[in-house]
């Protein structure tokens, strides 16, 4: 994700959003939800996002996802 930071692609895939926020990461919660912010918004066309568990973010990400009309 560190390296996607100005580039754009036409399918960006995020796997593992369940292991978000990292209880180990020297990062903060707000400074790992930034990078995943900046991760999603490399993709063009298709975003793919997996998850095999809950997390704060999966929750977060579920809340925002029931407000938008998928096309």
């Amino acid at each position: 994700m560190y390296s996607s930071k100005g580039l754009e692609f036409p399918v960006v895939l995020i796997p593992g959003i369940g292991f978000m926020p990292d209880q180990y990461s020297h990062g903060t919660p707000e400074e790992e939800a930034r990078l995943l912010y900046v991760a999603m918004t490399r993709a063009i066309e298709q975003l793919i996002l997996t998850s095999d568990r809950s997390s704060e973010f999966t929750s977060r990400l579920e809340t925002v996802l029931g407000k938008v009309a998928v096309i």
